[in-house]
């Protein structure tokens, strides 16, 4: 009598193709988009971060320098004290140096960098073309010159511009402005202290540091992830679709005909849950032999894959069995909507079905594995990094805990003989 319950919820679901379509088609075509949309970041493959940089200097930087040094040709300082500074000022260029960094090898591939007059600044402003824009202010390098060697006058400042659209590159220029001026104040610092670089160079060589890897598992690359992810996500799908064909047969009578028939009420029960447990075992092997002929998607240890899918179909078929007796209880489907339309996407959200959330925070990935999906994700993720099966058993428990606690519900809701109708 079972089976030939479950056989008539597959030939319900065999006639209307578009839930076939929803559960089978869609995590496929999903695999396909998320994996190739987020394929570089998640892979870390190469993004292009290439932008324009425009500088602009307001005063030529030769000219403050002999100014700095004819003015202390006229100071009252010692003559040796103004040969000495007077040649190391000739060699200080800040804003040609910082240029030299922008333009340098290691910066070459993305930064473009342009040199602008300073009565064009407007005009680059408003070009959206240009991430960043650099300006150095009449009397910068001077006044620079003048708190190195002199410790006179105010500290310069050059600005910044970034456009609204381009944080990123904005951020990158402003970081690289920050380490270049902190290299100048350390380089101030040793100078007036009689320090000397070189010497201090050769003290930080003495420690040596040996860098190596813990993480000895195989990479997840982002067609498996979203694989997995997909199928976990839309595999909760099952539930609320097999709840839904078996509130209709409440609607339709069928429920009471089988009452009348003298057919156990715990025979429908328990064909619910099978029928939830074997859709969704198949639905998963279906979806994952597709990314396995088509995205290379393989598993080192197919007997923990099967036992890993064997416990979430049993959650799901917990599920299915609790919503279609809690809409059999309160005469609406209106918890089956919920669950598929609300709740399904909170646990795909927390679950890491969309983005691996849990790694910036060991509390939402607490959480995500508190859910049945995230628990069954973190497990197969486990698995295709080359994990044991052992190794899961806390999300193998989980899972059981709460496939368990959905029956044993579902089984206290499901009304008794008589207060069906």
């Amino acid at each position: 009598m079972i089976l030939q319950m479950i056989k008539k919820q597959a030939l319900l679901l065999l006639r209307n193709p578009m839930e076939l379509l929803l559960l089978l088609g869609l995590p496929i075509l999903l695999i396909a988009i998320l994996g190739t949309a987020l394929g570089n970041f998640m892979d870390g493959g190469e993004i292009d971060l290439q932008f324009k940089l425009a500088v602009i200097e307001n005063e030529a930087e030769s000219e403050q320098v002999s100014q700095f040094i004819a003015e202390l040709e006229y100071s009252d300082l010692p003559e040796e004290v103004i040969e000495e500074l007077s040649s190391t000022a000739a060699t200080v260029q800040p804003a040609a140096t910082l240029i030299d960094i922008l333009q340098s090898k290691e910066l070459e591939e993305l930064i473009i960098l342009e040199k602008v007059s300073p009565n064009e600044l407007t005009e680059v402003t408003e070009d959206d073309s240009y991430a960043a824009i650099i300006e150095f202010p009449e009397g910068f390098t001077y006044e620079l010159l003048s708190q190195l060697f002199l410790d006179e006058g105010r500290t310069p400042e050059m600005t910044v511009y970034h456009n609204e659209g381009a944080e990123i590159a904005g951020n990158m220029v402003e970081q690289i402005v920050t380490a270049y001026q902190e290299e100048y104040t350390v380089g101030s610092f040793l100078g007036r202290n009689g320090i000397d670089p070189e010497r201090l160079k050769l003290l930080s060589t003495d420690f040596k540091q040996e860098v190596s890897s813990i993480n000895q598992h195989n990479p997840v690359n982002s067609k498996a992830y979203y694989t997995i992810g997909m199928v976990v996500m839309n595999v909760l799908f099952m539930a609320p679709t097999l709840a839904s064909i078996a509130f209709r047969e409440k609607q339709d009578h069928i429920f009471d005909r089988m009452i009348l028939a003298d057919i156990s009420r715990w025979v429908y029960f328990i064909s619910v849950l099978l029928t939830g447990m074997l859709f969704a075992f198949f639905q998963s092997l279906v979806v994952f032999a597709f990314a396995y002929v088509v995205f290379d998607v393989t598993w080192p240890d197919f007997a923990a894959f099967f036992i890993i899918t064997f416990f979430f179909a049993l959650a799901v078929g917990g599920l299915t069995t609790l919503l279609t007796a809690i809409s059999y209880r309160i005469h609406s489907e209106r918890i089956i909507s919920f669950f598929s339309g609300v709740v399904v996407t909170i646990f795909a959200f927390l679950g890491g079905s969309f983005f691996p959330i849990g790694e910036n925070s060991a509390f939402i990935q607490k959480l995500g594995d508190l859910t049945p999906n995230g628990a069954v994700m973190s497990a197969y993720l486990s698995i295709i990094r080359g994990e044991t099966i052992m190794e899961n058993t806390n999300h193998l428990i989980f899972i059981s805990c709460f496939a368990l606690t959905a029956i044993s519900i579902g089984v206290l809701t499901f009304p008794k003989r008589g207060a069906a109708a």
